[in-house]
Parts: C-alpha cells; sequence; structure tokens
C-alpha cells in the first residue's frame, strides 16, 4: 500500500485546533441528546407517558433516522466539503432541541427529538473523516480519543449544570408565551440548550478549512469522484469477521450507555435523590471518567500502535468493556446511592477508555478513501441494534413488572443480555482483526 508522505498532512497546530473545535462540538450534541434524561419525571408526569414511551423517546425517536441517514451521510462526506455538511448538520439539530420545548404531546415531543436525530447524524462520519486526514497514523488514535471526549464530557457537564439549572426551571411557574401559550416548566430548558449550538454551526463552516483526502486511490485518480457504496460494502464482506467481532463489542457498550440514559430516574425512584443532587454525583463521574478514560485509552491505542501492535484500540477496547459489564449490571442493586455512585465510578471509566478507542479500531482496519462510509456503517450498527434497543427494552421491562419501583431490575437485566454478547464477540474476534489490522500497514 502507498504511503502518504508526512507533509500531505496539515499543520499539527491547526490540526489539533480543529480536533478541539470538533471535541467542543461533540459535547454540545451530548448536551443536546441528554438533556431529556434529567427530565423524564416532570415529562412523564406532564404528558401522562408510560416508562415505554419515555424509553421510545430517550431511544428511537433520535436513534431512527440517526442511523439511517449516517450512511448515506458518509457517503456524502467522502466526496463534498465536511466542513459544510457538519456545520449544516449542527444548525438542525440545534433548531429541533429548542422545538422540544414547544411539544405538548408525545408525538410532537416524538418528531422533535427525531429531528435531533437527524442533525447529529452528520457529525460521526465528517469528525472521524476530518480527523482521518488531518492526522498521520500513529497520532489518529490520540485525536479521536480527544474527539471522543466530549461524549462523557458533554454528558458529565449535562448533569452537572443542567442538573441545577433543571431543578431551577422547574421552581418557576409557567410561561405564556405570544402564539404559543402557557409551556410547562420543564420545556424551558430546551431553548436554553438548544440556541447556543447555532453559533457553533457558523464557527464550523467559516472557520475550518477542508484538507487533503489522504487516500491513496484517490491521489492516483488525481481526484475523481470517491468510492461507492458497493464498494463499501465489498471491503466489508471480504472483513466481514473483523468487523463484526467490532460492531458487535460496540453494540453491548452502546446499549449499556443508553440503559444509563434511565439513572436518572433511578436514583429519584429508588433512593429518593433529586435531580440536582443527582447530576452533581453523575456529573462528576462522567467528567473525570471521561478526561482521564478516553485520554488514557488514546495514549495506550496509538503507543502500542506506535511500537507496531496495529490491533492495539481492539485490545484498548476490550479491557474497557471488562470493566464495563460487571459494573453496569450490579450498579443499580446496590443498597445506598453512595455504592452505586462507587461502582458507577468504575464502570464509566471502563466506558470511556473504550468508547474513546473505538472509532480507532475501525480505521486501523479500513483504507482512507472508505473510511467516511465504514465509519457511518459503524455507528449505524452499533445505534441501531443497542441505543435504539435498550431504553424501551428497560421501560417495557420495568412497565411488566408493574411498579416503576422496579426500574433497577429493568436495567440490570438489560445491561446483562447485552454485555454477555459483547464480551464473547471480543474475545473470539482477536485474531481476524489482528490480521486486517496487519493488512492496513502505511
Amino acid at each position: 500500500m502507498s504511503s502518504v508522505a508526512p507533509s500531505a498532512y496539515p499543520p499539527a497546530r491547526y490540526a489539533w485546533y480543529v480536533v478541539g473545535l470538533l471535541t467542543l462540538i461533540h459535547m454540545v450534541a451530548y448536551v443536546d441528546r441528554y438533556i431529556l434524561t434529567l427530565l423524564i419525571e416532570p415529562i412523564k408526569a406532564s404528558l401522562s407517558l408510560s416508562d415505554l414511551q419515555i424509553g421510545l423517546l430517550i431511544g428511537p425517536a433520535f436513534i431512527i433516522f440517526f442511523v439511517t441517514l449516517g450512511l448515506p451521510l458518509g457517503w456524502l462526506a467522502d466526496r463534498k466539503d465536511r466542513s459544510l455538511i457538519l456545520g449544516c448538520g449542527i444548525a438542525l439539530w440545534s433548531l429541533m432541541t429548542a422545538a422540544c420545548g414547544l411539544a405538548k404531546t408525545f408525538p410532537a415531543l416524538f418528531m422533535a427529538r427525531v429531528g435531533v436525530g437527524v442533525g447529529e447524524a452528520s457529525m460521526a462520519p465528517c469528525s472521524v473523516s476530518l480527523i482521518g486526514d488531518y492526522f498521520p497514523r500513529g497520532s489518529r488514535p490520540r485525536a479521536i480519543g480527544l474527539w471522543m471526549m466530549g461524549a462523557p464530557v458533554g454528558a458529565g457537564g449535562t448533569y452537572l449544570l443542567g442538573g441545577q439549572v433543571v431543578e431551577y426551571v422547574m421552581s418557576q411557574p409557567p410561561v405564556t408565551l405570544p402564539a404559543i401559550g402557557e409551556l410547562f416548566a420543564w420545556q424551558s430548558a430546551f431553548f436554553i440548550v438548544g440556541f447556543p449550538g447555532l453559533l457553533l454551526a457558523a464557527l464550523m463552516i467559516w472557520a475550518v478549512k477542508e484538507p487533503l483526502r489522504q487516500s491513496a486511490a484517490q491521489a492516483t485518480a488525481g481526484g475523481v469522484a470517491g468510492p461507492s457504496i458497493r464498494d463499501t460494502l465489498n471491503y466489508f464482506t471480504a472483513h466481514f469477521r473483523s468487523y463484526v467481532s467490532v460492531f458487535l463489542g460496540i453494540i453491548g457498550i452502546s446499549a449499556t450507555g443508553a440503559s444509563s440514559f434511565w439513572a436518572p430516574a433511578l436514583f429519584e425512584r429508588t433512593w429518593g435523590w433529586g435531580v440536582g443532587k443527582t447530576g452533581l454525583a453523575v456529573g462528576a463521574i462522567l467528567v473525570v471518567t471521561g478526561l482521564f478514560g478516553t485520554n488514557f485509552g488514546g495514549w495506550l491505542a496509538a503507543r502500542w500502535t506506535r511500537q507496531g501492535i496495529y490491533h492495539g484500540p481492539y485490545l484498548t477496547v476490550f479491557i474497557g468493556a471488562l470493566m464495563v459489564f460487571p459494573a453496569f449490571v450490579i450498579f443499580p442493586l446496590m443498597p445506598t446511592p453512595e455504592a452505586a455512585v462507587a461502582v458507577l465510578f468504575f464502570g464509566f471509566l471502563g466506558m470511556s477508555i473504550t468508547s474513546g478507542t473505538s472509532p480507532s479500531a475501525v480505521i486501523a482496519i479500513t483504507p482512507g478513501h472508505l473510511r467516511g462510509q465504514m465509519t457511518a456503517v459503524f455507528f449505524l450498527v452499533i445505534n441501531l441494534f443497542g441505543s435504539i434497543l435498550a431504553p424501551p427494552m428497560v421501560g417495557y421491562i420495568t412497565d411488566r413488572l408493574g411498579d416503576p419501583a422496579m426500574l433497577k431490575y429493568g436495567m440490570s437485566i438489560t445491561v446483562a443480555l447485552f454485555g454477555t454478547i459483547m464480551i464473547i464477540a471480543l474475545w473470539t474476534g482477536l485474531p481476524a482483526f489482528r490480521r486486517a489490522a496487519a493488512e492496513q500497514v502505511e
């Protein structure tokens, strides 16, 4: 395989600036995605919803177009200006987050959440593809790890600050707006977190340069049109075992993370903690583990890669998964909230290590000219079978048990099912992944 000369990459300082901006955007995306989890109880009471309906809002409403649009947007990212695509996506999901604040029925809130997912579908394929073209192979895991840090830090910031904002907003009387009418207190929170994203959309469009695509195939062809979806599927089929092991492993991580969206409701129903107190505890955990775990995971994967262990990102994912599985099964069953917080810290640390390097695992076995599409396939699969299923599964099990206090069992059972698949897939798929990663050495 032809190698790309180091001079073909943008200056390191500018590359890290772009990654910093992409990380901030990632954080804001998770704020817009997570804010609903802090409002589960008031939304449920206000709109008279079941736990299954809440699960549908958390999972399928957001994920359904987030995953289905990911592949065509990945195809577009391999051909067109990724900064423009992502900037438009940011503007859309920010406006739709604010639109959640106008919803007064379950269908209206569901459709607004669908709109958030449509906008956020642009983030992963554009961001990962850009990073792949801004950094040489040895530096990519660290850059990806920094970008992935936006997820736990954004989620943590939502809990830390959002919990206090929500508690304050919920103490205020309803607001009446011209031509809209009276709004419930919880609806104001969506306006507060939605509109600031428009500033980031403008910055992405006008302040980020489109880098040279680091693809030997495109360089040889003189910049002709990118690969077709058929090319991507053919490559995936040829390396089926390697990709499936990664996908199934991260499906378990994704499902576990999605089930944790119920954490604020769990702490309130099981131990009587308010959203403000829960936000401080869970938010602090997410920020600390996110900062350390994603950076440590990226550093470890990059170190192994430089040492010639090209399946290093995969090994790092596996280490994190072995921490995640037991922690998230038992934390809802702890006798006290303090014990649950301690176990949750260990679990989120493993999740940060795993999540921070999982896109690097995909890049490690994928040629440069296919990265946008294959990243989109990756996020499509893990969200379709993880994030879209876990939240309503938790709600369904809780409803079937006949008592909202049984939420802890719904969460534990869901994680146990997905986690078992995760560990088996990662263990059995290691040899195939090792061979596929060695083929991509530049």
